[in-house]
């Protein structure tokens, strides 16, 4: 019985597990057969896992905002003798959960490309997209707390590095990935 595939709309083979576009016809083939094989069970395991609950997320999220009123509570503490404890307590919280959306946009963004990208290659199994905004979202609140500490002008000398080392770092996956400087 010929299986359409639901990403390309192929008609493939019964025997075809997985599509010529790399879309996973596994789960097809299960509705259709209702066996449960060794290679089913990896699948089911594999749906299982189904990463990171939102509990975990939103403890994640609680501890980066945590860590950054904390890190902007210690710089603006010089400021103890010339202003209120408690307008420095609520300025150290704003800048944190402004930080913190900042972050999380980053995060979002960032899922976005892992998403296109996995898409884009056809992989099976694709990361959690909790844990991978998670992931973003404490380097770039990192990021963007480390640089109210540091001077514009180095700054910019930081943030071109990045980049370089960040183009470096991209190139040599899509080479390895891809074969093009031959086998690793």
């Amino acid at each position: 019985m010929p299986l359409e595939c639901p990403r390309c709309l192929f008609t493939n083979s019964d025997s075809t597990s997985i599509c010529e576009c790399g879309y996973d016809l596994t789960p097809q083939i299960r509705k259709v057969t209702g066996a449960t094989t060794v290679i089913f069970r990896r699948v089911d395991r594999r749906i299982e896992d189904s990463g990171m609950t939102q509990d975990g997320f939103a403890l994640g999220i609680v501890a980066v905002w945590l860590l950054l009123t904390i890190g902007e509570w210690v710089r603006i503490r010089p400021e103890l003798g010339m202003r209120k404890s408690l307008n420095l307590i609520q300025d150290s919280i704003l800048l944190s959960l402004t930080d913190l959306a900042g972050a999380l946009i980053i995060g979002a963004l960032g899922w976005v490309v892992v998403w296109i990208i996995l898409s884009y290659e056809g992989r099976r199994l694709r990361p959690c997209p909790k844990r991978t905004t998670l992931a973003v979202t404490i380097v770039s609140a990192g990021l963007l707390f480390m640089s109210r500490w540091i001077a514009p002008d180095v700054l910019v000398q930081h943030v071109m590095q990045m980049a370089i080392i960040l183009g470096i770092a991209v190139f040599a996956y899509f080479a390895g990935c891809r074969g093009w400087l031959g086998k690793w």
